[in-house]
């Protein structure tokens, strides 16, 4: 039975989107597609690979590739006439090095505007790909008009906002131009938010609001207990500030261990927070909430959620984080600030006055362990190359906290955060293209290995990985939403959300170089 073109192409482009690159270049070859030039959406996913492959490299390896893909646009416009296509063959014949071409298809994409005005799909669209020619033309001021008039149009789009500033963004710089002026037009920032339980409230409501009218915050991320949390969380709902949270343990156990104690109208506020809140997500279920492992894992979740959007709206995040006037502060505060200042973000610490004495101790780990869990299957990687080629490399890049299980042609390791966990799955990666890996991070229960090995790691968390392996594309490396999240509370990382595990209960994201 025959595949139609369509569907191939559409996985081709999950392939693509999935980091699986040279696994959709193979399956765009076997589809037949490599000597086709009359189909537009043919040539549209060429264009799409070939861009993604100067993505990857660099020097006149990325001019080329990005003028190849050039060509591949433009014979697709040449096809449709539309826009997009034509746009997407200026930019790039820019970016090949080959400013004269652009210019003139920009001029093209002018005209394609102007003699149809409902061409493109919306009104965004279209009046952001008028302000792109006109960039590619030189013509700034016109260029910065018809943008700033784009973002009235759609004030809240602002993933395809994004977008655009992006690729602005390439132009300016391949023209050697200022973009300072595209920072007045980027979406609000994100913020992380933590501090202190017991506190004197008294100003500190206000100095939270004059920094998020500073920063321009648009969403906050954080946990939600009695003192700065509920604070910081109230000035946001009151600014009209998305509200995320992130809470360890699962919402009733958090709120009778972190909101009921304080007393007083703590628990209502908590309660109206919940309900105002745009989304609420439990990190580490099942877990004592004040356990120091899983308060680290919700407030790395949470720095690497504000982190992760703001990279998805070409926006910055930044940070605000109450602490004791007279002290240090807590651990999760000492952690976030310093995890947050390692990776030169921005941050703004409120100082307050503590309540009730000393903090109280937080349970001992015992037999808990925070660890990130990668599971990978090497498919068809010749068993020669796995040994004298893959498995050196891994171990010349990978430093697990005991030594790797083999299930078959599958191995399974435990790393002592994502970082680690995510170099190892990029050195299989580039050593064993066929290769697929599927990472997790979380609270897992140590015991003892009755036969003389390391010990056992157990629990839900430790199933997952196998559970993503199984919806994992061929070259590609997929993980956790709380894997991408806590990667990229640490380092600047470059993840994409794939789609969703178990109907929505777990979010996936491709892990690229």
């Amino acid at each position: 039975m025959s595949v139609s073109p369509r569907p191939t192409l559409l996985s081709i482009v999950a392939h693509a989107r999935a980091g699986a690159l040279d696994h959709a270049w193979r399956l765009f070859r076997e589809a037949g597609f490599e000597g086709v030039r009359d189909d537009a959406g043919v040539l549209s996913v060429r264009g799409r690979l070939l861009k993604d492959r100067a993505l990857a490299t660099d020097g006149a390896d990325r001019r080329a590739f990005y003028a190849e893909a050039a060509l591949a646009y433009a014979e697709a416009g040449a096809l449709t006439g539309a826009s997009y296509p034509l746009i997407n063959a200026a930019t790039l014949a820019l970016l090949g090095g080959e400013p004269a071409v652009a210019r003139t298809r920009a001029v093209q994409v002018l005209e394609v505007l102007d003699r149809d005005a409902d061409e493109a799909e919306t009104p965004y669209w279209r009046q952001a790909t008028r302000a792109e020619a006109l960039l590619l033309l030189g013509r700034t001021a016109e260029a910065k008009t018809a943008l700033a008039e784009a973002v009235s149009l759609a004030p809240e789009a602002w993933e395809d906002q994004a977008a655009t500033l992006r690729q602005f963004a390439l132009i300016l710089a391949a023209l050697e131009a200022d973009a300072g002026w595209l920072d007045l037009l980027r979406p609000p920032r994100s913020l992380h938010y933590a501090g202190l339980m017991r506190l004197e409230a008294a100003g500190v409501a206000e100095a939270v609001g004059l920094q998020l009218a500073a920063e321009r915050i648009g969403a906050g991320y954080g946990a939600l207990a009695a003192g700065a949390d509920i604070l910081v969380a109230e000035v946001l709902v009151a600014r009209g500030a998305q509200l995320h949270l992130i809470l360890p343990g699962g919402v009733a156990a958090f709120a009778s261990a972190s909101v009921d104690p304080a007393g007083g109208d703590w628990r209502p506020r908590f309660d109206a927070l919940m309900a105002a809140a745009e989304s609420v997500r439990v990190v580490a279920p099942g877990a004592d909430p004040t356990q120091a492992l899983a308060v680290q894992l919700a407030a790395e979740v949470a720095m690497g959620c504000a982190v992760m959007r703001a990279r998805a709206l070409a926006t910055e995040a930044a940070q605000i984080v109450v602490v004791d006037e007279d002290a240090e502060g807590s651990l999760a505060s000492r952690q976030s600030l310093a995890t947050w200042t390692a990776a030169g973000r921005r941050r703004q610490v409120i100082a307050a006055r503590r309540l009730g004495g000393e903090a109280s101790a937080w349970p001992a780990a015992g037999n808990l362990r925070l660890a990130a869990l990668l599971s990978v299957d090497f498919g068809d990687t010749e068993e020669a190359a796995l040994i004298g080629e893959v498995l050196p490399a891994l171990a010349a890049a990978a430093h697990p906290l005991a030594p790797p299980r083999w299930e078959g042609r599958r191995l399974a390791m435990v790393f002592a955060g994502p970082a680690q966990a995510a170099a190892a799955a990029l050195a299989i990666r580039a050593a064993a293209p066929q290769a697929r890996s599927a990472g997790h991070y979380g609270l897992l229960r140590a015991a003892p290995d009755p036969f003389g090995g390391a010990e056992l790691l157990l629990g839900e968390t430790a199933d997952l990985p196998a559970q993503i392996l199984a919806a994992t594309p061929v070259g590609a490396i997929q993980v956790s939403d709380d894997f991408a999240a806590a990667l990229h509370a640490l380092r600047p990382s470059r993840t994409e959300y794939v789609g969703d595990l178990d109907g929505g209960e777990i979010r996936l994201h491709a892990l690229k170089a």
